[in-house]
């Protein structure tokens, strides 16, 4: 799995180009919908009055990291909300007899793009470990599933590669442990196709991965993505940035030899809110698809799931070995310091 597991840093993108909403729309749709509540707004009492076989809680895990200099560090953390919207939206025709609790985003995330370029403590990329992140995924799981409820879905927007691993084993030991259906329905969505393949040919046109290379973070279909979900803050320059190249996926492992990291990858000037519109609908529409599959009790273990599908790459391989060194330095540098404070 560790091998696999670092090719897919060089995609980071991959959850970029999620079923993002406008701004807009804020207020609309899902956001007003009776069948879908925000946790935080109930009290104990509406909790434990919901059904536990058709109540889904919804966990959402937005990230704040570099998006180059034309994208705010949060458009992961706002493509995870429009993930999660868009799913809903779906799930409410289809599923007239479930009840959606939405518990607010928690703004945690492992990795950045930028560790590709090995630049682990770059000012745009706030990030928690693996086992944190993993930690926080079973717990708030737990707290879940041991009140009786049946269904987590888990939905995120990010694709380092043990970012999604977290969620993935999170949700598999939830599940098992309290004998409930908790899923990783982002990572799940990823595995069979990275993004929308099928909306950047029609709006790119043919030939366009040769053409741009890999498009991933920050790219064409992010910034589309983010033009169409939060095109108040994406900055105008985005049109003059210069391409950079990577071809693939050995030129992204070797990306921290090239002279500049500009926390981007091919052509963002390329990106049109239309082609984002398409993005969006298209992870929408797969997003709704695996969570109908786990609601109606199928068996997912035999589905693809990110970044499980991916190849190996040697030198991905050296760099993870350099993330989880530095996680296990400030691990032991921790309990050191709790051994001085007689901490137990």
């Amino acid at each position: 799995m560790t091998r696999s597991i670092l090719a897919v840093s060089a995609l980071v993108c991959a959850a970029s180009l999620c079923a993002c909403r406008p701004r807009d729309q804020a207020g609309s749709g899902v956001a007003a919908h009776e069948r879908v509540l925000q946790l935080e707004e109930l009290t104990y009492t509406d909790i434990d009055g919901l059904d536990r076989e058709t109540t889904v809680f919804i966990l959402t895990f937005g990230n704040l990291e570099e998006h180059g200099p034309h994208l705010p560090v949060g458009s992961d953390y706002f493509q995870a909300v429009g993930v999660r919207d868009g799913m809903v939206e779906r799930l409410l025709e289809d599923h007239p007899e479930h009840t959606f609790v939405l518990v607010p985003v928690i703004p945690l995330g492992e990795g950045g793009f930028n560790d590709l370029a090995r630049q682990f403590d770059h000012i745009g990329t706030f990030g928690i470990r693996f086992e944190t992140l993993r930690v926080v995924t079973v717990d708030l799981g737990s707290s879940i599933a041991d009140k009786g409820f049946d269904n987590i879905f888990v939905v995120h927007s990010h694709g380092m590669p043990l970012h999604n691993v977290a969620f993935t084993q999170a949700s598999a030991f939830v599940s098992e442990r309290y004998d409930v259906n908790m899923v990783n329905i982002s990572s799940l969505v990823l595995g069979p196709e990275l993004y929308g393949v099928a909306p950047m040919t029609e709006h790119l046109g043919e030939g366009w991965e040769a053409e741009m290379g890999m498009t991933g973070h920050a790219g064409p279909g992010e910034t589309s993505a983010n033009l169409y979900l939060r095109g108040d803050l994406v900055k105008p320059e985005y049109r003059t940035l210069d391409p950079f190249f990577v071809a693939d996926l050995e030129g992204m492992a070797m990306m921290y030899e090239r002279e500049e990291f500009r926390g981007y990858m091919s052509d963002p000037s390329r990106a049109t809110r239309v082609l984002g519109r398409s993005l969006v609908d298209n992870f929408a529409d797969r997003a709704a698809a695996i969570a109908t599959m786990a609601l109606a009790g199928e068996d997912l273990s035999e589905l693809p799931v990110w970044p499980d599908v991916l190849p190996s790459v040697a030198e991905m391989d050296v760099t993870m070995e350099l993330i989880t060194e530095r996680y296990a330095q400030l691990e032991s540098e921790f309990r050191a310091w709790l051994a001085r404070q007689q901490v137990p």
